[in-house]
């Protein structure tokens, strides 16, 4: 499991996990997430959390706190992929490196 750490001067905690679902995609199952950002939260997988590079857009969180799954595109190559962003807007609020 990946554990999250604040940017951007926001306080974010939780952990993120991977599961590989052959042919169909995959889950990144976040675990205890939290953070003081407020608004609608995006995911993006990334490379070293760069936003601005290739992502691949997970779409808006199902929750801002708790444990809960984000679902990747079937054709992502998640080896290509090391951090998970969470985003309010264009600003990242928290990151973690995927296991």
């Amino acid at each position: 499991m990946g554990a999250f750490s604040g940017t951007n001067d926001h306080t974010t905690s939780g952990n993120v996990g991977v599961a590989i679902i052959a042919g169909v995609g995959g889950d990144l199952a976040f675990q205890n997430f939290t953070t003081d950002a407020e608004g609608e939260l995006n995911g993006y997988l990334t490379i070293n959390g760069d936003l601005s590079k290739q992502t691949v857009d997970l779409g808006p969180l199902p929750a801002v706190e708790g444990s809960f799954n984000v679902s990747f595109p079937g054709d992502t190559d998640i080896s290509l992929f090391d951090t998970v962003v969470v985003a309010t807007g264009e600003t990242g609020v928290g990151a973690a490196r995927v296991p």
